[in-house]
């Protein structure tokens, strides 16, 4: 076969790989951060964060993974946001999400097709002095 051929025949594939949707891998949770496993009081509103997220992301992007971690009680949506805004550098932000949802603070980025949303419950049972912070983070599949 003549490489020009060759060329031809490799340009679809090429094509294809280059069209594909972004399959970057989900940052890191900040070091601090523990998954949260356990039920609890805390349950209510993070139940409120994901479904607030899912109603704004899920007609756009499909259904999402929901992660939820426990961080120290000083974490400040600032600072996990800046974390997530490094690690997602070459993402744009995604409109769509709200600031501020019902129990939390959010914010959300898209690469091509692909989604992530971080939110930040820093009172996760309501009128209680709690030692910790939730963070949800969400992406789709």
């Amino acid at each position: 076969m003549p490489p020009r051929w060759i060329a031809m025949a490799a340009a679809p594939v090429l094509f294809a790989a280059a069209c594909a949707p972004a399959t970057e891998a989900t940052p890191a949770p900040p070091a601090d951060a523990r998954p949260l496993t356990e039920s609890g009081a805390h349950e209510q509103r993070l139940d409120d964060v994901t479904q607030e997220l899912r109603d704004a992301l899920e007609p756009h992007y499909g259904r999402l993974e929901i992660k939820a971690y426990r961080l120290p009680a000083g974490a400040t949506f600032s600072s996990v946001a800046t974390h997530y805004q490094g690690a997602l550098a070459n993402w744009k932000a995604e409109p769509a999400l709200p600031r501020r949802i019902r129990a939390a603070q959010g914010q959300a980025w898209r690469h091509g097709k692909a989604v992530l949303a971080i939110a930040l419950i820093d009172t996760p049972v309501a009128g209680a002095q709690n030692d910790y912070t939730v963070l949800v983070v969400a992406r789709n599949s």
